[in-house]
């Protein structure tokens, strides 16, 4: 926890200007807290195979290999309980503190009517951090441009939105279209910087 405050304050006192600063940041504070335990997978997903509770835990389900591909089709709990907690983690050690009630839409899983709800417009400040880490510190651009997203949309692909203001966001408005591919492709991608 003491990591993560410090973590905070340094992005907040750089304003998060350098990616490998956070990138470091980052890789540290995986592996003080970790991922997700046997345990809490199981506890989580209760109906999983002990299977594919241990593939998840040793982390197999990332990435875009076939036999992650495969893990991610046949334990879809336990993929996507560790998917889920690694893109809260990163969302809780970069975004504001004093908006931890945006948190529920920090997912691979968030909807178009849920982005565009209240809470949506409220949390629209933390766009910057949503992409950012459902990115991973990935260049998904490649995959993105491969299913056809815009040309416009291509900085979420990478985690790289210039700017959250309310203006802003309306002139991304075109990119919820293609929301579903860019967070394919980030899910896809991610852990290939931090792979086990």
């Amino acid at each position: 926890m003491a990591f993560e405050i410090a973590i905070r304050q340094i992005s907040t006192r750089h304003n998060m200007c350098t990616h490998s600063l956070i990138i470091v940041l980052l890789a540290i504070v995986r592996l003080i807290d970790g991922e997700l335990t046997a345990s809490e997978l199981l506890e989580i997903c209760p109906d999983e195979r002990p299977y594919c509770i241990k593939k998840a835990e040793q982390g197999e389900c990332y990435g875009n290999s076939l036999k992650a591909q495969a893990l991610k089709k046949t334990c879809q709990c336990s993929c996507g309980a560790m998917h889920h907690e690694r893109i809260q983690t990163c969302c809780k050690t970069l975004g504001k503190q004093e908006m931890s009630f945006c948190l529920p839409l920090c997912g691979y899983n968030t909807t178009i009517e849920e982005l565009s709800s209240t809470l949506g417009f409220k949390c629209v400040s933390q766009l910057t951090t949503w992409a950012y880490c459902a990115a991973d510190a990935n260049d998904n651009v490649a995959c993105c441009e491969e299913k056809g997203v815009a040309s416009d949309c291509l900085s979420f692909c990478k985690g790289d939105v210039p700017t959250c203001d309310l203006q802003s966001i309306f002139s991304y408005q075109p990119c919820l279209k293609d929301i579903k591919a860019i967070i394919q492709c980030q899910v896809m991608t991610s852990y290939r910087l931090f792979n086990y």
